[in-house]
């Protein structure tokens, strides 16, 4: 979910971007051919920070992703932010140009209509008209296509994720079955925490000083306040940076070594020391503490649907009232997931509709106290939350089948993100890409 608006600048998007999973990165100038980019961008008076196949990235091009960076970070545009920033940006920017290549090659195009709900859902999420968040954009000198260019790719890698890799998945019976026992065979009072992250890739061996420096520097900006949540969704290579870097509740001897060792003393809030990890190197931030609750995992999991009026930040007294009027009017027609579609799609409101099988300790407090006392079928009163004002219903509970399909459904969301992480290695690895600053 989204934290909503801060006055110097937008936080995580990630409750938008949680559903468009793996992308990365702003789309560079297009150009036919490759035997077109030197002389086009001269043309253009513009010079050439990289070329990826036949296609180019501007300095104007990688100034705006910059400034985007900076604007949703909270960061101030300092020469010393931008160095510490430009190669996260730069890769990220390369990383993404490979990505929609390769969609376009499989036939896979994005048109404007679907670039304009991306960018309504993502103003919405915010809290905010699609024109207020232009506006924001022109305010803080982000060109409004850096923005719709960047929805458009992310909305091509994820088709080209669900159609050509999610066939390739396999999840077993064995393999459910052993998630279910380890989970169950899990000391219930160990500590628990709430990270998120951001990964810098390692893709040859030779970028291991490199990219460790990188590291070092992104660490000392993430601790000079920078926002954890905003730089991860704009330069890690993570599945994770759909979400903002966030991944959820995680026990802390369920972590590999290294991790546990780098977080296991941090307090909330708190940013670690770079990990060297197989696949790069990864920084976590410590979001949340807590002590495993001890419940059998089955009476942990539902299926459930919302209803969201959604608020401004700022929003008057005369508004919230008006958003809970609208919520007591709708709710005696929120009865079951279906519904909740059927009102979803006729309200267009934003993140309502059917949200699937969930953990209920996975939700916010005041939201997992209510579902886990809400009858399936029965609405929840209306209730204050970071979106608005939102609607729960309980589809049903899920015990031992709701269980199965939930790990079903982790298991894979993992192999699908090892089989894109792989993918995009091989991109590169097999790619022209000629960095020219």
């Amino acid at each position: 979910m989204i934290a909503g608006m801060q006055r110097s600048g937008m936080r995580r998007w990630r409750a938008w971007l949680g559903r468009l999973a793996l992308g990365l990165g702003v789309m560079a100038t297009l150009l036919p051919a490759r035997a077109q980019p030197q002389r086009a961008a001269a043309d253009a008076g513009l010079r050439i920070a990289a070329v990826v196949e036949d296609r180019v990235v501007t300095v104007r091009d990688l100034d705006a992703r910059l400034r985007l960076v900076l604007f949703t970070g909270d960061l101030p545009d300092r020469p010393e932010v931008r160095a510490r920033l430009l190669p996260q940006v730069l890769r990220s920017y390369i990383d993404e140009q490979l990505m929609l290549q390769e969609a376009e090659r499989r036939g896979i195009r994005v048109d404007e209509a679907e670039v304009d709900r991306a960018f309504a859902a993502v103003a919405a999420q915010n809290r905010m008209t699609p024109e207020r968040l232009a506006a924001l954009l022109r305010e803080n000198g982000v060109p409004l296509g850096t923005l719709r260019d960047q929805l458009r790719a992310r909305l091509a890698w994820q088709r080209f994720v669900e159609r050509e890799l999610r066939p390739r998945v396999v999840v077993t019976r064995e393999q459910i079955e052993l998630e279910l026992a380890r989970r169950r065979a899990a000391t219930p009072a160990v500590r628990e925490l709430r990270l998120a992250e951001i990964l810098l890739p390692v893709y040859r061996p030779r970028q291991e000083a490199e990219v460790a420096a990188e590291a070092r520097r992104l660490v000392e900006t993430l601790r000079a306040g920078a926002d954890f949540g905003a730089l991860a969704a704009q330069v890690s290579a993570a599945p994770s940076a759909a979400d903002g870097g966030e991944v959820g509740w995680v026990r802390l001897d369920d972590l590999a070594e290294p991790v546990r060792r780098a977080v296991a003393g941090l307090a909330p809030g708190e940013v670690s020391d770079p990990v060297r990890l197989p696949d790069g190197f990864r920084i976590f931030r410590v979001l949340e503490v807590r002590t495993a609750s001890g419940r059998d995992p089955a009476e942990e999991v539902v299926e459930l649907a919302q209803i969201v009026f959604p608020l401004p930040p700022d929003a008057s007294e005369r508004e919230r009232a008006r958003a809970l009027r609208r919520a007591e009017a709708v709710r005696p027609r929120l009865v079951s997931c279906p519904a909740a579609e059927t009102l979803a799609a006729e309200l267009r409101t934003p993140a309502s509709g059917r949200l699937g099988w969930m953990r209920i300790d996975r939700l916010p407090p005041a939201f997992a106290e209510v579902v886990r006392t809400l009858d399936p079928g029965r609405p929840s009163p209306p209730l204050a939350g970071p979106l608005g004002i939102h609607l729960l219903l309980v589809c049903r509970r899920g015990g031992e089948e709701g269980l199965r399909e939930l790990v079903r459904l982790e298991l894979e969301r993992r192999q699908l993100e090892r089989l894109a992480a792989r993918y995009l290695r091989d991109l590169r690895r097999d790619a022209y890409i000629d960095i020219r600053i």
